[in-house]
Protein backbone atom coordinates (compact mmCIF):
# COMPACT_ATOMS: atom_id res chain seq x y z
CA UNK A 1 0.00 0.00 0.00
CA UNK A 2 2.72 2.36 0.58
CA UNK A 3 4.64 1.45 -2.22
CA UNK A 4 1.67 2.46 -4.43
CA UNK A 5 0.81 5.76 -2.28
CA UNK A 6 4.60 6.86 -2.75
CA UNK A 7 4.31 5.99 -7.16
CA UNK A 8 0.89 7.70 -7.47
CA UNK A 9 2.81 10.62 -5.56
CA UNK A 10 6.07 10.19 -8.04
CA UNK A 11 3.20 10.10 -10.81
CA UNK A 12 1.49 13.49 -9.65
CA UNK A 13 4.66 14.91 -9.33
CA UNK A 14 5.87 14.23 -12.45
CA UNK A 15 2.72 15.39 -14.10
CA UNK A 16 3.16 18.58 -12.24
CA UNK A 17 6.79 19.01 -13.18
CA UNK A 18 5.55 17.94 -16.72
CA UNK A 19 2.60 20.71 -17.05
CA UNK A 20 5.38 23.17 -15.49
CA UNK A 21 7.80 23.09 -18.41
CA UNK A 22 5.01 23.05 -21.10
CA UNK A 23 4.01 26.08 -19.32
CA UNK A 24 7.65 27.34 -19.05
CA UNK A 25 7.72 26.37 -22.89
CA UNK A 26 4.70 28.33 -23.70
CA UNK A 27 5.65 31.29 -22.44
CA UNK A 28 9.26 31.27 -23.93
CA UNK A 29 7.32 30.59 -27.08
CA UNK A 30 5.31 33.71 -26.94
CA UNK A 31 7.79 35.61 -25.69
CA UNK A 32 10.36 34.42 -28.60
CA UNK A 33 7.00 35.82 -31.22
CA UNK A 34 6.33 38.87 -29.45
CA UNK A 35 9.88 39.80 -29.92
CA UNK A 36 10.19 38.95 -33.06
CA UNK A 37 6.74 40.57 -34.20
CA UNK A 38 8.31 43.82 -32.51
CA UNK A 39 11.35 43.69 -34.69
CA UNK A 40 8.83 43.15 -37.71
CA UNK A 41 6.48 46.73 -36.81
CA UNK A 42 9.96 47.89 -36.11
CA UNK A 43 10.80 47.67 -39.61
CA UNK A 44 7.58 48.53 -40.90
CA UNK A 45 7.65 51.63 -38.73
CA UNK A 46 10.78 52.62 -40.58
CA UNK A 47 9.00 52.60 -44.14
CA UNK A 48 6.09 54.06 -42.57
CA UNK A 49 7.89 56.93 -41.47
CA UNK A 50 10.17 57.40 -45.18
CA UNK A 51 6.43 57.57 -46.49
CA UNK A 52 5.55 60.55 -44.37
CA UNK A 53 8.75 62.01 -45.73
CA UNK A 54 7.75 61.10 -49.34
CA UNK A 55 4.49 62.62 -49.01
CA UNK A 56 6.12 65.96 -47.93
CA UNK A 57 8.61 65.89 -51.15
CA UNK A 58 5.77 65.11 -52.82
CA UNK A 59 3.93 67.92 -51.23
CA UNK A 60 6.56 70.36 -52.04
CA UNK A 61 6.53 69.02 -55.94
CA UNK A 62 2.50 69.65 -55.65
CA UNK A 63 3.23 73.12 -54.69
CA UNK A 64 5.89 73.95 -56.75
CA UNK A 65 3.93 72.77 -59.87
CA UNK A 66 0.54 75.09 -59.41
CA UNK A 67 2.52 78.08 -58.63
CA UNK A 68 4.82 77.88 -61.83
CA UNK A 69 1.36 76.52 -63.53
CA UNK A 70 -0.16 79.98 -62.16
CA UNK A 71 2.59 82.24 -63.14
CA UNK A 72 3.16 80.90 -66.69
CA UNK A 73 -0.23 79.62 -67.70
CA UNK A 74 0.01 81.97 -70.86
CA UNK A 75 3.73 80.58 -71.94
CA UNK A 76 2.20 76.66 -73.54
CA UNK A 77 5.58 74.37 -72.84
CA UNK A 78 6.21 76.41 -69.22
CA UNK A 79 2.82 75.73 -68.27
CA UNK A 80 3.41 71.82 -69.36
CA UNK A 81 6.59 71.43 -67.42
CA UNK A 82 4.26 73.14 -63.76
CA UNK A 83 1.68 70.48 -65.03
CA UNK A 84 4.11 68.09 -65.14
CA UNK A 85 5.90 68.50 -62.05
CA UNK A 86 2.00 68.67 -60.39
CA UNK A 87 1.20 65.57 -61.67
CA UNK A 88 4.61 63.52 -60.39
CA UNK A 89 4.09 65.49 -57.06
CA UNK A 90 0.69 63.83 -56.80
CA UNK A 91 1.78 60.52 -57.74
CA UNK A 92 3.90 60.73 -55.28
CA UNK A 93 1.78 61.72 -52.44
CA UNK A 94 -0.92 59.09 -53.68
CA UNK A 95 2.15 56.19 -53.22
CA UNK A 96 3.10 57.31 -50.07
CA UNK A 97 -0.47 57.32 -49.06
CA UNK A 98 -1.55 53.41 -49.72
CA UNK A 99 1.75 52.59 -48.87
CA UNK A 100 0.75 54.09 -45.28
CA UNK A 101 -2.50 52.78 -45.47
CA UNK A 102 -1.32 49.46 -45.96
CA UNK A 103 1.15 49.40 -42.94
CA UNK A 104 -1.64 50.72 -40.95
CA UNK A 105 -3.80 48.22 -41.98
CA UNK A 106 -1.85 45.18 -40.74
CA UNK A 107 -3.46 43.56 -37.62
CA UNK A 108 -0.21 41.83 -35.81
CA UNK A 109 -2.50 39.59 -33.61
CA UNK A 110 -3.50 38.00 -37.28
CA UNK A 111 -2.23 34.63 -38.09
CA UNK A 112 1.46 34.60 -39.37
CA UNK A 113 0.37 33.78 -42.88
CA UNK A 114 -1.96 36.57 -42.94
CA UNK A 115 0.94 39.11 -42.09
CA UNK A 116 3.00 37.79 -44.51
CA UNK A 117 0.21 38.00 -47.18
CA UNK A 118 0.20 41.44 -46.69
CA UNK A 119 3.64 42.15 -46.45
CA UNK A 120 4.49 40.82 -49.89
CA UNK A 121 1.68 42.87 -51.18
CA UNK A 122 3.62 45.93 -49.76
CA UNK A 123 6.73 44.83 -50.92
CA UNK A 124 5.01 44.18 -54.33
CA UNK A 125 3.61 47.61 -54.09
CA UNK A 126 7.36 49.34 -53.62
CA UNK A 127 8.64 47.70 -56.32
CA UNK A 128 5.67 48.64 -58.70
CA UNK A 129 6.05 52.38 -57.00
CA UNK A 130 9.77 52.50 -57.72
CA UNK A 131 9.83 51.90 -61.09
CA UNK A 132 6.34 54.99 -61.25
CA UNK A 133 8.42 57.06 -59.32
CA UNK A 134 12.08 56.28 -60.89
CA UNK A 135 11.15 56.58 -64.66
CA UNK A 136 9.80 59.84 -65.17
CA UNK A 137 12.87 61.45 -63.53
CA UNK A 138 14.74 60.95 -66.78
CA UNK A 139 12.50 63.64 -67.78
CA UNK A 140 11.22 65.46 -64.87
CA UNK A 141 14.58 67.29 -63.80
CA UNK A 142 14.46 68.71 -67.38
CA UNK A 143 10.72 70.70 -66.15
CA UNK A 144 12.15 71.50 -63.21
CA UNK A 145 15.56 72.54 -64.26
CA UNK A 146 13.71 74.80 -67.13
CA UNK A 147 11.36 76.47 -64.04
CA UNK A 148 13.81 76.92 -62.08
CA UNK A 149 15.97 79.00 -64.57
CA UNK A 150 13.12 81.31 -65.87
CA UNK A 151 12.25 81.65 -61.98
CA UNK A 152 15.58 82.67 -60.87
CA UNK A 153 17.34 84.27 -64.07
CA UNK A 154 14.61 85.19 -66.23
CA UNK A 155 15.97 83.16 -69.36
CA UNK A 156 13.64 80.38 -71.13
CA UNK A 157 15.47 77.56 -72.15
CA UNK A 158 13.27 76.49 -74.74
CA UNK A 159 14.07 79.90 -76.35
CA UNK A 160 17.43 80.50 -75.63
CA UNK A 161 18.96 77.16 -75.75
CA UNK A 162 16.27 75.01 -77.40
CA UNK A 163 19.14 72.29 -78.23
CA UNK A 164 20.39 71.84 -75.25
CA UNK A 165 16.42 71.44 -73.67
CA UNK A 166 15.51 68.67 -76.94
CA UNK A 167 18.65 66.56 -76.59
CA UNK A 168 18.38 66.03 -73.02
CA UNK A 169 14.41 65.05 -73.63
CA UNK A 170 15.97 62.96 -76.04
CA UNK A 171 18.35 61.49 -74.01
CA UNK A 172 15.55 60.90 -71.10
CA UNK A 173 13.72 58.88 -73.54
CA UNK A 174 16.00 56.76 -74.07
CA UNK A 175 16.92 56.19 -70.81
CA UNK A 176 13.36 55.49 -70.06
CA UNK A 177 13.69 52.87 -73.01
CA UNK A 178 16.97 51.52 -72.35
CA UNK A 179 16.07 51.16 -68.23
CA UNK A 180 13.00 48.94 -68.89
CA UNK A 181 14.28 47.02 -71.45
CA UNK A 182 17.37 46.52 -69.22
CA UNK A 183 15.65 45.55 -66.12
CA UNK A 184 13.22 43.12 -67.60
CA UNK A 185 16.24 41.22 -69.77
CA UNK A 186 18.20 41.49 -66.22
CA UNK A 187 14.69 39.76 -64.88
CA UNK A 188 14.44 37.09 -66.99
CA UNK A 189 18.32 36.46 -67.21
CA UNK A 190 19.54 36.32 -63.30
CA UNK A 191 15.95 36.21 -61.73
CA UNK A 192 18.03 35.87 -58.27
CA UNK A 193 20.23 38.73 -58.48
CA UNK A 194 17.67 40.76 -58.89
CA UNK A 195 15.52 39.67 -55.75
CA UNK A 196 18.71 40.45 -54.13
CA UNK A 197 19.06 44.04 -55.06
CA UNK A 198 15.08 44.63 -54.74
CA UNK A 199 15.52 43.36 -51.24
CA UNK A 200 18.67 45.73 -50.83
CA UNK A 201 16.41 48.84 -52.03
CA UNK A 202 13.79 48.02 -49.55
CA UNK A 203 15.61 46.96 -46.38
CA UNK A 204 13.04 47.14 -44.00
CA UNK A 205 10.77 44.98 -46.11
CA UNK A 206 13.14 42.48 -46.53
CA UNK A 207 14.25 42.46 -42.79
CA UNK A 208 10.57 42.19 -42.38
CA UNK A 209 9.66 39.75 -44.55
CA UNK A 210 12.71 37.83 -42.98
CA UNK A 211 11.36 37.63 -39.93
CA UNK A 212 8.06 36.17 -40.63
CA UNK A 213 9.61 33.46 -42.54
CA UNK A 214 11.49 32.79 -39.32
CA UNK A 215 8.29 32.74 -37.24
CA UNK A 216 6.90 30.76 -39.67
CA UNK A 217 9.23 27.89 -39.09
CA UNK A 218 9.06 28.17 -35.39
CA UNK A 219 5.52 27.58 -35.32
CA UNK A 220 6.00 24.55 -37.79
CA UNK A 221 8.39 23.35 -35.49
Amino acid sequence: METTMELDELKSAWQALDRHLQQQTALHRHLLLERRLDQVRANLRRLYWGKIVQILFGDALIYFGIMAAIRYRDTPHLLACGIFTLAYGLLIVILGGVTIGKVSSIDYAAPVLEIQKRVGALHRLQIIGSRCAGLPWWLLWIAIFVLEVKTMLGADLFITAPGFVWANVALGAIGICASVGIYRRWRRARPDAVREFEDRSFRSLADARRMLDEIERFERA
